[in-house]
Parts: C-alpha cells; sequence; structure tokens
C-alpha cells in the first residue's frame, strides 16, 4: 500500500538532502515585525484531524487573533504517508498565496482525493485540484518530479520530530513550545499569552 512507503522516503531523504532545498511555508498574518504569538501547525494534508482543525478551528484563530495582527500561524509540513508526502511536495510548484487556497481545498476533499489506490490515480486527483490553480499538465509533471520539493517536505518533517519530538497531527507549537491541550483549551492559552 502507497501510504507505508513514507518511512523508507524518509530514510533515504535524510542521507540525499540538498543544502538549499526551498522552505517556503503558507502563513497568516504579519511575519514583520512578529506578532506576540507565532503558531506552527505542524499538519499532514492526509490527516483528518488535521483537515478539522483547519477547517473548523483555524478560522476562528484568524478573526480572533490573527486579523488584529496579536499571532501568525506558519502552517509546517509533517507528511504521515507517501500521499501526505506528494500533496505537500506538489504544494510547494505554487506561489505562497496560492498555497492557502490549495490547502483549503486539499482538506475540503479530502475523504475523496486520498481513496487512491495507485500512485498514478493519487497524482491524478491532486491534478484536479491544482489545475483549478494553474497547475497542470506538463508543470505538474514536472513538479511531480521535483526531488528539490520532495527533500524540503521530508527536511521539515525529520527536523519538527527531532526539535519538538511530534508524535501526532496536527501538533501546535507555540511560541516554541508545544501545546498539549485540547483544541477547547486552545483559546485559553493563547489569552494568558497575551
Amino acid at each position: 500500500m502507497i501510504k507505508n512507503k513514507i518511512f523508507i522516503c524518509i530514510f533515504v531523504a535524510f542521507f540525499s538532502m540538498s543544502a538549499n532545498a526551498k522552505d517556503d511555508f503558507p502563513y497568516y498574518g504579519k511575519l514583520d515585525p512578529e506578532p506576540k504569538i507565532v503558531v506552527q501547525v505542524f499538519s499532514s494534508l492526509t490527516c483528518p484531524y488535521c483537515a478539522d482543525f483547519h477547517l473548523n478551528v483555524l478560522p476562528e484563530l484568524l478573526k480572533k487573533y490573527v486579523s488584529n495582527e496579536k499571532m501568525l500561524i506558519k502552517h509546517m509540513d509533517f507528511p504521515l504517508d507517501l500521499p501526505g508526502l506528494k500533496a505537500a511536495q506538489i504544494q510547494k510548484c505554487l506561489p505562497l498565496e496560492s498555497q492557502k487556497s490549495y490547502l483549503d481545498e486539499i482538506y475540503k476533499t479530502q475523504p475523496q482525493w486520498t481513496n487512491a489506490k495507485t500512485l498514478k490515480e493519487l497524482e491524478s486527483n491532486i491534478e484536479k485540484i491544482t489545475s483549478k490553480l494553474g497547475l497542470q499538465g506538463k508543470d505538474f509533471q514536472d513538479c511531480l518530479k521535483n526531488k528539490k520539493n520532495e527533500d524540503a517536505v521530508l527536511q521539515n518533517r525529520i527536523k519538527a520530530q527531532s526539535k519538538y519530538e511530534i508524535d501526532a497531527t496536527p501538533t501546535l507549537i507555540i511560541n516554541e513550545k508545544k501545546f498539549k491541550g485540547s483544541t477547547k483549551e486552545l483559546e485559553k492559552y493563547i489569552d494568558k499569552l497575551l
């Protein structure tokens, strides 16, 4: 099954990473000046809990904290399987602003595109999403072959695993500390930091 191949990919990528790997990430809020609260959301694009967070929790955080510049939220790579890796790799071929729309669509349609039986079917499912954002045909195929982006995604996962001891997704790192509460406790935790 294609989901079990991620660990082999991580092992191989660990020894073959490019020093210049692209590490752009979509973010919500202002990078400069950095606000008082910085949240890194480590997600796998195939994780249903990550989809729930993105679709139901993130909009509230954007409204309550990002719109008034109290918070910056960064979406970070943490693929749990090969489909998650491929989807994150393809995300990096899109301009940063389009990546947010891609994430919205990827999470909204997660049950549909992740039900692929083969890698070719998975890639076709993802291309249906990216074609709406202008990435299709030869450009999409070139993106699939882009080892630099694949390495960047895997490097992000390996660094996060090592630095934050992430063992599930989504994992929130708030001001460099791992948030261990539930989403119901999240706003109370943030309010204490303000």
